[in-house]
């Protein structure tokens, strides 16, 4: 039912390239239209994040052990697929931060 050692490097990985983006953009960005351009790359981000947490974990229903079996393609999936809202979630918030910080 726990995440994958791949799952959390993947959201390590994600995270830390958030990290280095918003600390690149405060340093660099004291302007409106890198803000902008930041909060752009964030929001983009996040939604392809959200998409993935759909994909990943919203479209099918698991059991209670944490599975999925598709009879069409008889493949089971897991409930792994949850981590992919942490950094949807991250970015989200950097990017309504930089749009704010755009907007001023």
């Amino acid at each position: 039912m726990g995440a994958d050692v791949g799952d959390w490097l993947i959201l390590a990985g994600i995270a830390g390239c958030a990290v280095l983006t918003w600390t690149a953009a405060a340093r660099l960005g004291r302007t409106r239209l890198l803000a902008r351009a930041a909060a752009v790359a964030c929001l983009a981000a996040s939604a392809f994040f959200f998409y993935a947490w759909y994909a990943q974990y919203l479209k099918w229903d698991f059991n209670e052990l944490g599975r999925y079996y598709d009879p069409v393609d008889g493949v089971v999936y897991t409930d792994s697929g949850f981590v992919w809202v942490l950094p949807a979630g991250l970015l989200l918030i950097a990017g309504l931060l930089f749009a704010w910080r755009g907007r001023r």
